[in-house]
């Protein structure tokens, strides 16, 4: 396992991209047009270039596996920040849709912790060749000693029941859910706490 360096964006949009093509809460995101696949890219960049700064791309050692998962609240954003939303907004969700995707990301901001740190789970993917192949375990068991060296839960939010089960397994517990009516899109909002006895960010 391995942090990203810049030379890496090519590698996390490619597997990102891979993972995400038809994960429900991506595609209420982007625009659906005839341009969805370099949409989804413009997405992963995005992802990308908002990780890297704050430490939390990380690649497995095959390199099959890629996780955006950083310190919420320790980083304010910038002017870097902000032309990377701009540039997303462009090539990603498309002009005419920015006041609704801004609308769904109050909604679930509304739903997160803003006042204590925490460790966001943004993205996991691993390629269609690096499946079964150990990448997710290795990037998985990094990320949850990081967070525990730091004191830090974890929080995931998913629009995929059976990833929902996933991460119960691995010591998730849901917080929150919204049921989007717009887009008949469910959202469970989940954590990890540092310790099992550890007291959760939000009850």
């Amino acid at each position: 396992m391995r942090k990203a360096s810049p030379k890496d964006e090519p590698l996390v949009i490619q597997v990102i991209s891979e993972s995400f093509r038809d994960n429900p809460s991506v595609l209420s995101v982007i625009k659906n047009d005839h341009k969805r696949e370099k949409r989804i890219q413009a997405l992963a960049r995005y992802a990308f270039k908002t990780g890297l700064p704050r430490k939390g791309v990380w690649i497995s050692s095959d390199e099959q596996a890629v996780a955006i998962c950083y310190a919420k609240n320790r980083h304010k954003e910038n002017i870097r920040d902000l032309r990377n939303q701009l540039v997303f907004a462009i090539k990603g969700i498309g002009l005419n849709r920015v006041l609704a995707v801004m609308k769904r990301e109050a909604q679930m901001n509304k739903r997160r912790p803003q006042h204590h740190d925490y460790m966001y789970f943004w993205f996991f993917g691993v390629s269609n060749t690096g499946k079964g192949q150990g990448g997710t375990r290795e990037l998985k068991e990094a990320i949850f000693q990081e967070a525990d060296s730091h004191h830090l839960p974890i929080l995931v939010e998913t629009s995929v029941e059976k990833n929902k089960r996933v991460y119960e397994r691995y010591g998730f517990t849901t917080y929150s859910t919204w049921h989007n009516k717009e887009e008949n899109l469910t959202l469970w909002f989940m954590q990890r706490p540092v310790t099992s006895g550890a007291k959760p960010v939000l009850e």
